[in-house]
């Protein structure tokens, strides 16, 4: 859609970086599930499940770059235009559904410190990655994101008494060698220096 080619060395550190945030992933979760709590869930319905999001969330992320870059509309333009949809299906869906709380205690009933700064974490980093996206790429904020992973996790273990185990430590190494193999371009030798190479060599 973009017109961009990989080099191989890039499809591996891609890979990598999916086992590597795959890893961090399961380290995560695999102390706060229980065989009672796992029990009777579908394996396969829920890898496909992931896939299908996974599939979703790249072509949006594709298609949200090709609209910022091939687009004379400004990037805060651009905003506004996609957030009016998601302000109005947010909106309908708190009329749906407490409808009858937001008539007898206001719209803003329970919007306290701590979510008001939720709120505004979210929109801030949804700015930041239209900013990253606009001026970068959408490969460049997946790995923005593998790190925000990693971010989280070392913070869960000061903050939540979060123990890191061998997956996590794994995981960690191959996030952070993914990004190196990413961002490692080979040196290009012009023509005429491949030439006069064997004559130094000599």
């Amino acid at each position: 859609m973009l017109g961009k080619r990989f080099s191989a060395a890039k499809w591996v550190s891609l890979v990598v970086l999916t086992s590597g945030v795959a890893l961090v992933e399961v380290s995560g979760s695999s102390d706060r599930h229980t065989s009672s709590e796992t029990k009777g869930q579908n394996q396969f319905v829920g890898f496909v499940a992931v896939l299908a999001a996974a599939c979703t969330s790249g072509f949006a992320g594709v298609y949200f770059e090709k609209i910022l870059k091939g687009s004379e509309v400004t990037l805060w333009i651009r905003n506004i235009q996609m957030g009016l949809f998601s302000i109005t299906i947010a909106f309908l869906t708190a009329i749906v559904q407490d409808s009858a709380q937001i008539s007898q205690k206001g719209f803003f009933v329970g919007y306290s410190p701590i979510v008001l700064t939720v709120i505004t974490v979210q929109a801030v980093g949804g700015l930041i990655v239209a900013v990253v996206i606009k001026y970068a790429d959408n490969v460049l904020k997946v790995f923005a994101s593998s790190f925000s992973i990693l971010l989280s996790c070392l913070v869960s273990a000061l903050a939540f008494n979060f123990r890191p185990n061998n997956s996590f430590l794994v995981g960690a190494s191959l996030v952070l060698l993914s990004t190196v193999m990413y961002s490692h371009e080979p040196t290009k030798i012009s023509r005429s220096n491949r030439d006069l190479l064997p004559l130094v060599q000599k």
